[in-house]
């Protein structure tokens, strides 16, 4: 399994990818309807980008880490 660091590259490549979709879509007229879905991945892409580029220098509380996540509590634990 690759190290989080050796993923940032192919993100990074995902969202220049999607970006230049974006504009050519923009750029042939389309509806902001239609690059609503492409600009919400891009948005989620870059995100995670970012999180695996520093993930182990700083802490992130994003949708997408598990900052903040708790054990459920029950008696059946042990």
């Amino acid at each position: 399994m690759a190290a989080m660091k050796e993923l940032v590259p192919e993100y990074r490549t995902a969202s220049a990818k999607l970006a230049m979709r974006i504009s050519e879509k923009r750029s042939a007229g389309a509806s902001p309807a239609e690059l609503r879905p492409l600009q919400e991945a891009l948005r989620d892409v870059r995100e995670v980008q970012r999180l695996l580029d520093g993930y182990y220098e700083v802490p992130r509380s994003a949708g997408v880490a598990a900052v903040g996540w708790n054990a459920r509590r029950s008696r059946d634990d042990h």
